[in-house]
Parts: structure tokens; sequence; C-alpha cells
């Protein structure tokens, strides 16, 4: 498909778009990316030419994974279980693996490809050469992956350094599962799951829309749960959510607390969901430049309870409503607006 740029000009280059059939692609789409003009019905002809099919479909695609925690949480040891052979080194001692180890393996029919990764240490911890490179290494495998695995040692709880890792993953926008790993040294009946995930919800409040799974590599449970998890999170990561849908669920939660800029009332002009991996909207107001982090994150919210995207970051970008114009305020005397 061919997709006519820049129609901003008026409607004379809009009409010019037709010389584009000449190009055997059938009927071109005009837009204007700089105003968002057609932006919409771009995603839309784009979703009814692309094939039905899965990603097992397609070629059978492996789903990558990359297992990110502190040293000695039990990342290779849990990476060795989910595969079911010794593939990767471990030891006692903490900092054992060094470089980023991809694995490929087949679980219920599914490809994968798992990467275990350094333990990443504070950076006032972290010395030698050998292990900065690790580190980075262990943050660039989070660029490569679908879903990020964020290991906690459960005899230790949730520390300052889970909290900064977990925000590595969130900030590359990564679908997250959190593994509370090693539950096989809790004694039983000192702590209940619920009471773990409660913890985990005050602490990484930031990340309360991932999943949590509780795993002993050592015994080998809950190997099934954390790939029904990670099943999940990376379908609901590529999920699309029609543009009607999104515009009624952005339109009702301005309703329900609308806010003024400047003596303007917000208005929503559309809204669309741009991208997946993760899940990203386009909200098309008229005064895209002034709205505070707070709303937007309380929008973030409303789309999230709309759609759920469980375990995915939500990103929100503002642009300005077509045919919409921001106002200047008044000026006084010495320049300043009242």
């Amino acid at each position: 498909m061919v997709a006519a740029n820049k129609i901003e000009g008026g409607r004379g280059q809009e009409a010019a778009a037709a010389d584009f059939f000449g190009l055997g692609f059938g009927e071109p789409v005009p837009i204007s990316a700089e105003h968002g003009r057609g932006v919409a019905e771009l995603l839309e002809v784009v979703r009814a030419r692309a094939p039905e099919t899965s990603e097992a479909d397609a070629g059978g695609e492996p789903l990558s994974l990359a297992v990110i925690g502190r040293p000695n949480v039990g990342k290779s040891s849990l990476v060795n279980t989910m595969v079911g052979a010794e593939r990767v080194l471990v030891d006692r001692r903490p900092g054992t693996t060094r470089d980023a180890v991809d694995t490929p393996l087949t679980y219920r029919g599914r490809p994968y490809v798992i990467v275990d990764t350094a333990g990443i240490r504070r950076k006032g911890k972290v010395e030698e050469p050998l292990e900065k490179l690790a580190v980075i290494m262990a943050l660039r495998s989070l660029e490569r992956c679908r879903v990020a695995v964020i290991v906690i040692d459960a005899s230790e709880g949730v520390t300052a350094q889970d909290a900064h890792i977990a925000g590595y993953a969130r900030d590359a926008g990564r679908a997250a599962v959190l593994v509370v790993n090693k539950w096989d040294l809790v004694p039983a009946g000192l702590v209940r799951k619920a009471e773990v995930i409660e913890q985990i919800g005050d602490r990484l409040t930031f990340l309360d829309y991932a999943p949590v799974c509780f795993t002993s590599a050592v015994r080998g449970e809950g190997i099934a749960d954390l790939f029904d998890a990670i099943d999940h999170v990376a379908q609901e990561a590529r999920r699309q959510v029609p543009i009607a849908a999104v515009t009624e669920a952005v339109r009702a939660a301005v309703a329900r607390r609308p806010i003024t800029i400047r003596g303007v009332p917000l208005t929503v002009g559309a809204a669309a969901q741009v991208a997946t991996n993760p899940p990203t909207f386009a909200l098309h107001v008229n005064r895209p430049q002034e709205i505070h982090f707070s709303y937007e994150r309380y929008l973030t919210t409303a789309l999230r309870q709309a759609f759920g995207f469980s375990g995915s970051p939500i990103r929100v970008s503002f642009r300005r409503a077509v045919g919409s114009r921001a106002r200047s305020a008044p000026l006084t005397r010495r320049g300043a607006p009242r």
C-alpha cells in the first residue's frame, strides 16, 4: 500500500495523491504525519489487509524472553529448569554469569528464546570493567526481547535494587512478569503468597500491572504457571483496540474528570492505538502541550481499566486535534500572561 504524506497544504495536495495510482499498489491513503490527518484511516487499511495469523502460524517465530534480576537470585537455575537441561553455569557465588546467553527451547509446542543475563548490582558497587560490560549487555538484552522476566529472591523480599531493575524493564517498554524465586526457602505457613503480592504492590507501584509468579528452580515448581503468564502478557502487548472503542473510552474518562487549561476546557477530537509492544495511544486534543503529567497518568489508568493490557506498560502521546487552535492568553502591560 502507498501512504501519500504531507497533504497539510490543502485539498489540492490531497487530490494530487491520486497520481500515486500509477504505482500499481491500489488506492493511496493521503495522510499528514505532522498534523495527524489520515493516520487513523491508514491504520484501518493496514489492519484490513494484514493476514489473520498468529505467531505460531506465521512460521513459528520464537518469543524472546530476557531473565533479569540482582545477582544470586537464581536466574541461571531458573533458566535451566525452564529449559529442562543444564545449559548455563550455576554457582552459589554471585556474579557467575557474565554474558547474556541465548537459549532456544520449545515448551508445549511453542518456540522461545530465553536470554540469561548477568546480575545487575547498584552502580556504586560495580567496579570491574568486565562486570560493567556484563551489566550493559544485560540492559541491552531488554531491547531485543518481547517479555522481561524479573526475578526476585523470596528469602530476601523486594529490595531497592529490584525496583531499579523493574524500572529498566518498564522504561524499555517491555511486557513484564515478576517471578518470586526460591519459594522453597520460605518456611511453610510463615508468609502467604497474598502477603508477598501485597508487598510487591507497595514497593513496585509503577509495575502494578505485571502478574506475579512463584517458582522454585530447585524443585521445578511453578514453571507451567510462569509460561502461562509469559504467553498472556506477550499476547496482551500485541493486542490492537479499535479506534472507535479508544475514542469512546478517552472521551468518557475526560467527561468523568473534566479539566480546563487557561480557562479552555480540554476536548478530545479522536483517539487511536498507533503501536503495540508496548501499546501506544495517540490522543488528539485541543491543548496537547499543556496537559499536566498527573492528568496523563489518569488517562493512562483509564485506558488500562477499559482494555486491560496485563503485564504491559501503556504509553500515551498527545497531538493537536485537526481544526483546533490554541488561543494565546491575554498579556499584561509587562508582557506576562495573566
